[in-house]
């Protein structure tokens, strides 16, 4: 199943989507980063998937350089996501951050990842039974980049 928007604000018919460029294999359903030097969105993996390269999850299979396009639905703090996990759930793991093992899966472990830059999906409950097919109900840590090229100035 990879990620589900359960909720997004109370309106789950209409979530913000945008087309972007895409590269990579990029499955249905699953987390993708922006690489900034590049100009596309490509799949997440464990290491890359920052609170500052994580910009959403594609709706769309796909697989090309840079030539094609994918629909992202874009992170924002109001959504709630609903997704598979690494490893058996306990309720222990709610309220901790976990990395993404890859673009679809969240590695839950027994320990907290707030401090890691990884650290991007907050476990906000568990969906089912705490063995066999679990899933957990959380949010995405997006941060803003930072930008040092900014012209806007306050009067």
């Amino acid at each position: 199943m990879a990620f589900k928007l359960v909720s997004s604000a109370g309106s789950v018919y209409e979530p913000a989507v945008v087309n972007l460029p895409a590269s990579g294999v990029i499955r249905a359903n699953s987390v993708v980063i922006f690489d900034t030097s590049a100009g596309y969105v490509s799949p997440a993996t464990s290491t890359l998937a920052t609170g500052t390269s994580i910009v959403g999850v594609a709706l769309d299979y796909l697989q090309g350089a840079s030539d094609v396009f994918t629909r992202v639905i874009l992170f924002n703090d109001n959504q709630l996501w609903e997704g598979d996990v690494l490893n058996l759930i306990s309720t222990a793991q709610v309220l901790k951050r976990f990395r993404l093992y890859d673009s679809v899966t969240v590695e839950n472990s027994t320990y907290d990842q707030s401090l890691s830059i990884n650290g991007v999906f907050q476990c906000l409950a568990v969906s089912g039974a705490t063995t066999g097919s679990a899933k957990v109900i959380g949010r995405f840590m997006k941060l803003n980049r930072a930008t040092t090229n900014s012209t806007d100035v306050f009067r």
